[in-house]
């Protein structure tokens, strides 16, 4: 008897139309991923699967040129870039201590869900995008409120960035004597974080 491909047998289990668009992409992830992992030596896959989340492990591998393979990136030179962009993303939310959603968030302030939503539109939460959701970094807060002072970094940077904000308030720095700026702003050193961010968009610090 024909032996069965990893991805057939994993179809099977799968509750989709074999038709349907969710069964179609099925088919070309797992052809793909069968292609790469039966090309890759086994230190590269044990190092992608010490990655915390699945999606993360898939980042780890995929972020890798060498292993996507030359007609990949011929194609589609971005598609490791886009693979590490994931898995930096990943980290941060793990060091965030990961991300609520509004109704979780409005529950540590004591507001409700369209008041939250006000609040990152007026760009004083933080929040990032994940798919068609926002969600808050924990992080942001402490004793029931908005970190003192976070607020008035985010106006700093432009409103579109909200994972460059995060990136930078996670980053320790030799300014801030290898505190993160969030840590500094917990900290009540307001004044040196606001002049990093204004040496780090070329204003110096002055």
């Amino acid at each position: 008897m024909a032996r069965r491909s990893v991805s057939s047998s994993f179809m099977l289990n799968v509750h989709a139309e074999p038709d349907s668009v969710q069964a179609a992409f099925l088919r070309r992830a797992l052809s793909a991923l069968e292609r790469i992992a039966s090309n890759v030596p086994a230190k590269t896959l044990t190092e992608a699967l010490a990655a915390p989340t699945d999606v993360g492990s898939l980042a780890q591998l995929l972020s890798r040129s060498e292993v996507v393979g030359s007609a990949v990136t011929e194609l589609d030179p971005l598609a490791p870039a886009l693979a590490r962009g994931v898995e930096h993303r990943r980290t941060l939310l793990n060091l965030a201590g990961s991300a609520m959603s509004a109704e979780e968030a409005g529950q540590i302030l004591g507001i409700t869900r369209q008041a939250v939503d006000k609040r990152r539109r007026a760009g004083t939460l933080l929040a990032v995008r994940e798919g068609s959701d926002w969600r808050y970094p924990a992080c942001q807060f402490e004793d029931g409120e908005v970190v003192a002072g976070l607020p008035d970094v985010m106006r700093r940077f432009d409103p579109a960035n909200a994972w460059v904000v995060l990136d930078f308030l996670l980053a320790p720095d030799t300014v801030l004597a290898g505190r993160t700026p969030l840590e500094a702003l917990k900290a009540g050193d307001h004044d040196q974080v606001l002049r990093l961010v204004r040496g780090i968009q070329g204003d110096g610090f002055a």
